[in-house]
């Protein structure tokens, strides 16, 4: 038996490991490394229910903020200019 067949074996439903580690998925000083565009955009979107989902910390790359409107059916990233885009790429079933 190969290594992949027996670790498979003991975790059968085991999706894609956490790769964060011990780190949060907000971390505690957030607004402290937001820039002031991104701080007035974060406070209109909060006003209208919006909140920060998780932050993306990608080696060698930007932080990325992901914020979700209320109901968690729509994901948004928080631009570096404050604009906001849509953000595709979230595994939903991570939030249950």
């Amino acid at each position: 038996m190969n290594m992949s067949a027996a670790i498979n074996m003991n975790m059968p439903n085991v999706g894609v490991a956490e790769r964060r580690g011990s780190d949060d998925s907000l971390p505690a000083n957030m607004h402290r490394l937001l820039n002031d565009d991104q701080r007035i955009a974060l406070n209109t979107k909060e006003q209208f229910g919006w909140f920060v989902a998780f932050v993306r910390r990608p080696l060698f790359q930007p932080m990325e903020v992901v914020l979700s409107n209320p109901d968690g059916s729509d994901f948004m990233r928080l631009e570096e200019d404050g604009s906001v885009r849509p953000f595709y790429n979230v595994r939903t079933r991570d939030f249950s």
